[in-house]
């Protein structure tokens, strides 16, 4: 479908590295869970036709016996089970290295996420505030968050980052925008009676127009 194509080349400029490791991980569990849902009403289906009791047909004490024994069964079960424990377990391990790492270059942005009944705040290193994230494209940016009151969840959906922001304590996501434009920053967590309206924005800009808002006096 034409907007699925849009939506999904939107999100392809707009995800840092570690989205695509998140996407990997969703789609492991999305469709091992439906190939084990699929392989589990199929095993229903063959044995309540299987079994199924039939006017002149009758399962004898010995074979109904056999039956419940056997070991083929649990064994399919687990050996099934085992695949898709190890599938799924072996991408998060593989993907949370680059989420539990975020990067710590030279040109990285570091900025303090402060949430609070019913907004955000963003800190920067120059002692700049902003009740809007404001960051430069083609840049990483790590994004230390936490809590003045209550427990509350910062999330970036066209990132796919999301993280708690906890009282006294701090929770590191990285993101790399690289396509200028505005994007949702909302808290995922109910926090009171002003939750719904816990909403703020990502600006992604140009470099110049970054540096001449980050060198600029006062709060944005």
């Amino acid at each position: 479908m034409p907007g699925n194509a849009a939506l999904a080349a939107l999100a392809s400029q707009v995800q840092p590295p570690s989205a695509q490791l998140y996407t990997n991980v969703y789609n492991w569990y999305y469709y091992l869970g439906i190939a084990s849902g699929i392989i589990t009403f199929a095993l229903i289906g063959y044995i309540l036709i299987r079994y199924r009791e039939r006017p002149g047909h009758s399962i004898s004490v010995e074979k109904a016996r056999e039956t419940r024994e056997s070991w083929r069964g649990p064994l399919v079960t687990f050996a099934l089970m085992g695949v898709v424990l190890v599938a799924v377990g072996a991408q998060t391990f593989m993907a949370l290295p680059t989420y539990e790492n975020p990067p710590n270059n030279a040109g990285t942005l570091n900025v303090h996420v402060t949430a609070q009944q019913f907004f955000f705040s963003f800190a920067y290193p120059n002692n700049k505030s902003s009740d809007v994230l404001v960051v430069p494209v083609n840049t990483e940016i790590v994004l230390n968050v936490t809590s003045r009151d209550v427990n509350h969840q910062f999330g970036i959906p066209d990132f796919r980052v999301k993280t708690d922001a906890i009282p006294g304590r701090y929770n590191v996501v990285w993101i790399q925008p690289n396509s200028i434009g505005n994007y949702t920053i909302q808290c995922f967590e109910l926090c009171g009676v002003g939750h719904a309206t816990m909403i703020t924005t990502l600006a992604v800009v140009s470099e110049p127009t970054f540096s001449s808002w980050y060198n600029s006096t006062g709060a944005a």
